[in-house]
């Protein structure tokens, strides 16, 4: 199913999170994501997650407690739901470090329409 999210670039894949956020889903969870973006639009944006709320800030502004390392392509397919996050994952075509049980939950919190 292809979302009708859809971001024309990497940067706006990344930016535009909050649109997706459901709060709901979020309940309880404090986590700070460092997208690192190689490729042809390379760049590094931090999300942040806390009291039900989510923002992103341009670079790598606070310590993460996960990191998603990947192409910028890639990254724009998975946010365009062009492309199975799990599965890219699952087949090694990005690199997750950190609090690998929040990104079980990474879906529900951000679900690509």
């Amino acid at each position: 199913m292809v979302s009708t999210f859809q971001p024309t670039t990497a940067s706006a894949a990344v930016e535009g999170l909050p649109q997706l956020f459901e709060a709901a889903a979020a309940a309880g969870v404090e986590a700070v994501v460092l997208f690192d973006l190689s490729g042809r639009e390379p760049g590094q944006w931090t999300l942040v997650i806390k009291d039900d709320m989510c923002r992103v800030l341009p670079g790598r502004t606070i310590e993460p407690t996960v990191t998603m390392t990947m192409d910028s392509d890639l990254w724009l397919a998975i946010a365009r739901g062009e492309k199975s996050g799990r599965d890219a994952f699952m087949n090694g075509e990005y690199q997750v470090s950190g609090d690998l049980a929040f990104m079980m939950r990474f879906g529900k919190i951000f679900p690509v329409r």
